[in-house]
């Protein structure tokens, strides 16, 4: 009983000098609270409809103030400080990347830290959709205290179209670190990115797995009703609609002045194996018109299938359309080979399509853009440690430009001030709880 008794005594004693620790212990969390409210408060929030954001591909403002994206679209944003992050709501998967570095995949949420830890100084923000059906939709971004968001030099416009090979899928035994169905394996996606760094383009893709050229109509396989002669100038890839119908009337008309392409690359025929080429070549060189109509002074390059599908109509189109701006790309000399499914390349094949696609597109840049315009988006020295992971859901505001929250709202003090006090606060309790447990012994001797 007695060594009971002792050992409460003793725990009594130390009781204060507990207290002290946890208060001490508090006193540093609140001041961290303070700080990260403060900071939070003070980062510069941008709008979508920021002037400096360069949108590539099909981009609309929905009704709840988020910009949606459909097919392979993408945007550019160059701004100062150490991160980048959401502000406020965001859906849908996306490639990200930083000052012209790795892309990663990312699932967009809510406040969603992009990037985190950069360098002091410039930096380029770049967003594409994860692939088809990715739809992308941000309500807003937000930088540190004090930055600003930078104009990019806006170079050439290249848009791509095709099917599931641009779009970027690839077989499950041919991928890497299984990444199966995404807009990083395409060649497209490489070759844009590659005249972006050297040219300073813009680009984007539209492309869809298993469109046609001629219309499959209605059917039950999950595939769209509607070649891609009439897909193209809707606003947004088939959504599951049975019916050419439903299709129709789920979609609206694409402006075709929004991001008008200066350079257009065509490869369709893969998946129109079971029409007749005579059909083909009617679609095809109907498409080729109304294209021609809709962007009157752009090169329009016309690829042969890889495998050699519907190739000769494809070929018979270009030459029929007597366009010098439209051009013929023959293929069936690139030699890239199908992969383990015998229809999809490999993403090793796609580096090979891009660089050849690179070299010859890069002639036609180089006559266009002076060394002067070139890249401003490409890598620069500004490395990063990749992208952070999504931050907790909080309330985001909407903003426009780059004013921060409550402008005119009177500044509080530096965050540094809230850091010194909450320490100075727990030092002085704990302090006062020292000189307690002193004096109770002082009394006890």
């Amino acid at each position: 009983m007695n060594t009971v008794k002792k050992r409460f005594k003793i725990s009594r004693t130390r009781l204060p000098a507990l207290l002290a620790s946890f208060l001490l212990l508090l006193g540093i969390f609140e001041a961290a609270a303070w700080v990260r409210s403060y900071s939070e408060d003070e980062r510069v929030i941008i709008g979508m409809d920021n002037e400096d954001i360069v949108y590539m591909g099909r981009w609309e403002k929905g009704d709840d103030g988020l910009m949606r994206g459909s097919f392979e679209c993408g945007l550019v944003l160059r701004f100062t400080g150490t991160s980048i992050r959401i502000n406020g709501k965001a859906s849908g998967s996306a490639l990200i990347a930083v000052d012209g570095g790795e892309v990663h995949q990312k699932s967009l949420m809510r406040n969603t830290r992009l990037f985190i830890n950069l360098p002091e100084g410039e930096h380029t923000l770049e967003i594409y959709a994860g692939a088809q059906q990715a739809f992308p939709a941000i309500e807003g971004f937000s930088i540190d205290p004090g930055a600003s968001t930078l104009p990019s030099e806006t170079g050439k416009t290249v848009e791509f179209i095709g099917d599931s090979i641009m779009e970027g899928y690839v077989d499950p035994a041919d991928a890497v670190n299984n990444v199966i169905n995404s807009y990083s394996n395409s060649y497209a996606f490489l070759t844009g990115r590659a005249l972006m760094q050297k040219y300073g383009a813009r680009f984007n893709t539209v492309a869809f797995g298993g469109i046609c050229i001629v219309e499959r109509g209605d059917n039950n396989t999950g595939n769209d009703p509607l070649g891609m002669p009439e897909r193209y100038f809707l606003d947004r890839e088939y959504r599951g609609g049975a019916t050419c119908a439903s299709e129709r009337e789920a979609a609206k008309a694409w402006d075709v002045s929004a991001n008008a392409p200066d350079y257009i690359v065509i490869n369709l025929g893969t998946n129109d194996v079971s029409v007749t080429g005579a059909r083909v070549l009617s679609a095809m060189q109907a498409f080729l018109k109304n294209l021609r109509s809709a962007y009157q002074n752009a090169y329009i390059f016309v690829m042969t299938p890889f495998n050699g599908t519907m190739a000769e109509p494809v070929r018979q189109s270009v030459k029929n359309a007597a366009d010098d701006r439209i051009i013929l790309v023959d293929t069936s000399s690139w030699n890239v080979k199908a992969g383990s499914d015998g229809l999809h390349p490999s993403p090793a094949e796609h580096v090979k399509a891009a660089e050849l696609l690179t070299g010859l597109l890069s002639n036609y840049l180089e006559a266009d853009i002076s060394p002067a315009a070139e890249a401003t988006d490409g890598p620069s020295d500004n490395a990063t440690d990749g992208p952070a992971d999504a931050s907790p859901e909080g309330q985001g505001q909407n903003g426009s430009g780059n004013e921060a929250r409550d402008k005119n709202a009177k500044k509080g003090p530096p965050a540094t001030l809230f850091v010194a006090g909450g320490i100075i606060l727990a030092a002085v309790i704990a302090l006062v709880a020292v000189i307690m447990l002193l004096r109770r012994k002082a009394k006890r001797s």
